[in-house]
Parts: structure tokens; sequence; C-alpha cells
């Protein structure tokens, strides 16, 4: 019972999928970091618990504001981008059907302000400021847990759907609250408990299985690997964690994309804790830090992501 209990404490937190990265070349409009964001690992997500099923309700925040080529940082003068600002609420459902099986949804909401230099490489500066507030792409995944007793090995796979909006004015077909694809998910996970340390390891590919209006996101894999101490002296209800978040992203295509200013790479170190308010509600809070970040083109990349959010189990 002690490892299952562990195995909910990591599954409410492996992480928000710490992704800032996308690309644009010095003279174009933007490409910005937050198209599928946050779909791997999200609290009440993606492993198995020894509870029948759990709600989470997540918000992170994410502010760009620093301007990258490649690897570098430069001046943010040299970007046509000079903020994107989104809250991203995403609310996550499991459901453990049997020892074998389970269903997990995620419903993502998404307000994001853009704020953009529309004559950037030629004539008098027009700065423009466009903002969204709208359903994002909805994630239905299943989960195989039967390899072995304790479930500690396992399969996620499902769909993104075409929920959110790819029209909204004022944004790039990369920036948009929707792709407007239907992507196929696939991933897995492993997970372990060494005494008082637990630790996990997730991965998913996304990839589109099909385009709309000439437009079709790169494919990308999200990889997280974590570890957690579950036995505090000082505070039993307290629960730190840290863990490296990675992400691998091609290049979108289509007449609507920019091929050779998308696609990325980050890594990042996100230290949290998680808190048990009652024995059935916890909270959550991760700070996402950046520890290398490449793009194509330039870019905005924010200097780090704050996540928090709470769980309740049943």
């Amino acid at each position: 019972m002690k490892f299952q209990n562990a195995r909910w404490r990591f599954g409410a937190v492996a992480g928000a999928m710490a992704w800032v990265v996308a690309a644009m070349p010095q003279s174009a409009l933007a490409c910005a970091c937050g198209c599928g964001m946050f779909d791997l690992g999200m609290p009440g997500l993606g492993l198995p618990g020894a509870s029948a099923g759990s709600i989470n309700l997540q918000d992170t925040w994410l502010d760009q504001n620093v301007a990258r080529q490649g690897a570098s940082k430069i001046p943010l003068s040299q970007s046509a981008d000079q903020e994107i600002r989104t809250q991203f609420t995403n609310l996550n459902a499991q459901y453990n059907i049997n020892h074998d099986w389970g269903v997990m949804a995620m419903v993502p909401y998404w307000k994001r302000s853009y704020d953009f230099n529309a004559n950037f490489g030629g004539g008098a500066p027009q700065m423009l400021h466009s903002s969204v507030d709208t359903l994002s792409d909805v994630r239905l995944m299943g989960m195989y847990t039967g390899f072995s007793p304790d479930m500690s090995t396992g399969l996620i796979f499902g769909l993104k759907l075409p929920t959110g909006t790819h029209t909204a004015p004022g944004f790039d077909r990369d920036t948009q609250p929707g792709t407007g694809t239907t992507d196929l998910l696939l991933g897995g996970y492993q997970v372990g408990q060494e005494r008082t340390w637990g630790w996990y390891l997730q991965g998913m590919l996304r990839r589109a299985l099909d385009s709309r209006a000439d437009y079709r996101p790169g494919d990308s894999v999200q990889l997280v690997a974590g570890a957690h101490y579950d036995t505090n002296p000082y505070v039993q209800a307290l629960t730190p964690l840290v863990q490296l978040n990675a992400t691998w992203r091609r290049a979108d295509s289509g007449l609507a994309s920019d091929p050779q200013n998308t696609g990325s790479k980050s890594l990042y170190l996100t230290p949290g804790v998680l808190y048990s308010l009652t024995r059935q509600l916890q909270a959550n809070a991760l700070l996402y830090l950046p520890l290398y970040q490449e793009v194509t083109g330039v870019q905005l990349v924010p200097r780090q992501i704050v996540s928090a959010g709470l769980t309740y189990t049943f």
C-alpha cells in the first residue's frame, strides 16, 4: 500500500511538460512556444494510482520576453515579437477501470496575449497587440498497466482532437490555441521505489495524422525523469520532488507553416512540492528553470515557468 500511495503522489506531480521553444526568422512574424505544452505527466494523469481515479485543476503561467537565436540570447530589438503571455488552465481526469486498463482526459483552456512589431525589418515600427481566451485541443487517452502485478510499467495511447481554434485573429498558425489537426499520442512510463525515495520515467510521442488549412505541426517527443522524497521528518504532509523535462520538436510543414524557422530542443530542471491538505486533496507547485534552449531562427522564450494546482482523488 505504501508503494501504491507513492505511485499516486508522483503521478500527481509528474510535472507539466516544460516546453519553451519554437522558432522564427528575424524578418517573420512570431513562432512561439506553448503549442502542445503540458500534455505529458500532468498532475493526475499518465501514471497508475491506488485510488479509483483523480481530478486535477492546474494553472501554468508563461511570460515569453527573452529573445533567442539558436542557443544564444540576443537583444529583444532583433525580434519582431516583443512579448507573449499565456495562462494555461488544464482540467485533467483519470479513472482506473481495473488493474490492466485506465482512461484519461485533458481539457485545456488558454488565455494568451501577443505583442509584436508589424513592420519589423522595413518601414516605421508599428506595435500591435492580439489576445485570445478560448478552449484549446482536448486530449483523450487510454493506459495499459497490466505488464506487472504492481503496475510499475505501462503504455499510454490516445488522440489530441482539433477542438481549439486555429483561426484566432492576429496569431500565426504555430501560436494558435489549436493546431486544427488530429494527433496520435503514444508513450509509456516506468516507476520505482527505493526505501524513502521514489522515481519515475515517462515519455510521449505526438504525431499529426492529418493537416488543416495547409498546416501540419511537427512531430514532438517529450521526456520526463523525476524523483520524490516520501518521508519528511519535519512536515509529514510535504513531499519534495525534482525532475528533468526534455522536449524535441521537428519543423512544421505545409504552405501556412514556416518549416525553415520551426523546430526546437529544450531541457528544464523542475523542483516542486506536493502538500496533502486532506487524505483526498493535495496541492502542488512547480518551478521550471531552463538548462538548455535551442531554437531555429529568432523567438521569445521565458525566464522560467510556474505551475500550481489541486488534485482530488476518489
